[in-house]
């Protein structure tokens, strides 16, 4: 038997006599809700869009007439137009829409949380015991997980083996079997988000002794049959105030610090801890004894006396005197080393951010070779062409695909299907970790995201240069 799970609706009298209330924002019905240069409805005026059940602040409540849209436009903030067609409402009205408002994404440094699925089925109502017992008879005992594939093995680097805590109260749209969008939903499974894919959800909730999730679709899913992802803290630094190039990162494990001696060098106390960085001293030259050399810092130990890195274990990172070619004087632009695993934003001719990153786990790239294909990340001189502030990454199209990556964090594409993006599933920067586009910690992709050209306006989801919106920062990606 079903447990009914009640909400309470609060109705407020209005005056006859109020004013009725203007409409202030425009909310996607749709997938995608395009936002056009023009009024006018084409591919070649697409500035950006606005993601389903979300909105955008307009500028008039009064369609404008234009070409491809029988209802007039939309005119929303700070510029654009958006159709104002069935994919648009100016009132935030209907089940589906109202119900999606608890699936938003966050304004926080990452617009969802995330889970690593062993299979996990996505229900659009709630089931009862017996039938999730038949849905998920194959997946084994909850809160057991299944190895991953070779193939997949980096991405559980932070999925961690808890229990996610039901701190929310059960979405009102769930009460007496109903789902997002229908009081009597048809079907019980929209699909199952297969092994090793991963989740995006909003809310966690108790219902029949067992926690769910929310996912960012508005399907619900249970919380014991995925691994919640720990939130990486690594970033890169600022340059420019107190942090100077050239500075050394210390990849893969955590390095010795060296101090001078008469005989050469000797351990320090303590070490450069894995993934840290330190400013080196480029007044002071740097000593070679036998095979080795070292590189002064910047630091001092506890006695007063410089420390020391070998370079070996150094990864450095120096200041770029000159433009790469194709680079236009006054203009932003990022380098991107594959084989440091580095990034340096650039302002012009000034340095302003320094981090590690990780490219295609193909390394470098060989001349007549798929850099799809070989999981590389090519080289050249590029443009950012859209950004998304979170996008769903799969090598396939449509509803039953059989791999994808939720919402992927801050993705800025610069020669697609390439792109920069936060990966919340590892924090291994530095090294060679992606299918070969550019990965970064959650604090540098969300850095960057802000940095770069175009600016995505409040309450769009993504955003193409062009028009208003000016051109894409450069993206250099040097061996």
């Amino acid at each position: 038997m079903r447990r009914a799970v009640s909400f309470a609706i609060v109705v407020i009298a209005a005056s006859a006599h109020a004013e009725p209330v203007k409409p202030s924002h425009v909310y996607s019905r749709g997938v995608t809700t395009w936002i056009y240069e023009t009024p006018r409805k084409s591919t070649h005026d697409r500035l950006g869009y606005i993601r389903l059940g979300e909105g955008v602040r307009v500028r008039s409540a009064e369609p404008t007439p234009g070409p491809g849209c029988s209802e007039g436009f939309y005119p929303v903030e700070p510029f654009g137009w958006v159709c104002a067609d069935r994919l648009a409402s100016l009132r935030m009205q209907g089940r589906y829409l109202n119900g999606m408002q608890l699936a938003h994404s966050s304004t926080a440094l990452m617009p969802f949380q995330y889970a690593l699925s062993n299979g996990a089925p996505m229900y659009r109502r709630l089931p009862t015991r017996a039938e999730w017992e038949k849905e998920e008879r194959f997946l084994g005992k909850p809160g057991t997980f299944r190895p991953q594939s070779w193939g997949n093995r980096g991405h559980e680097k932070l999925a961690e083996v808890r229990a996610i805590p039901a701190t929310d109260s059960v979405p009102w749209f769930l009460a007496d079997g109903g789902s997002v969008g229908r009081e009597k939903p048809h079907g019980l499974v929209r699909r199952t988000i297969p092994h090793g894919s991963m989740l995006s959800f909003t809310r966690a909730f108790s219902y029949e002794g067992r926690t769910w999730l929310l996912s960012a679709d508005g399907t619900v899913v249970p919380a014991d049959r995925v691994r919640p992802f720990r939130v990486s803290q690594f970033h890169g630094t600022p340059l420019g105030k107190g942090v100077e190039l050239p500075i050394a990162f210390f990849r893969e494990k955590a390095r010795p610090k060296y101090v001078k001696t008469g005989e050469g060098f000797a351990p320090a106390n303590g070490e450069w801890a894995v993934r840290s960085f330190v400013s080196l001293d480029p007044r002071t030259a740097a000593v070679e004894v036998g095979k080795k050399r070292y590189l002064a810092t910047r630091e001092k130990d506890e006695k007063g006396r410089v420390l020391w890195t070998d370079e070996a274990d150094a990864t450095v990172v120096r200041r770029r005197e000159q433009r790469p070619i194709g680079v236009a004087e006054g203009e932003k632009w990022l380098l991107i080393s594959i084989t440091s695993g580095t990034l340096v934003a650039y302002d012009a001719d000034k340095p302003v951010y320094a981090t590690l990153v990780s490219p295609g786990v193909g390394g470098v790239p060989m001349p007549g070779k798929d850099p799809v294909k070989m999981s590389t990340t090519p080289m050249g001189v590029y443009r950012v062409t859209f950004k998304h502030r979170a996008a769903t990454m799969s090598p396939e199209q449509g509803e039953n695909r059989s791999f994808w990556i939720a919402d992927v964090p801050y993705t800025q594409y610069f020669n697609a299907p390439f792109a920069l993006h936060t990966a919340y599933w590892h924090e291994s920067f530095g090294e060679p970790m992606s299918a070969g586009c550019v990965n970064l910690s959650p604090i540098d992709g969300r850095y960057l995201f802000e940095f770069t050209d175009p600016k995505v306006p409040a309450g769009w989801n993504g955003a193409a240069p062009g028009g208003p919106l000016g051109k894409g920062t450069y993206v250099v990606v040097s061996r």
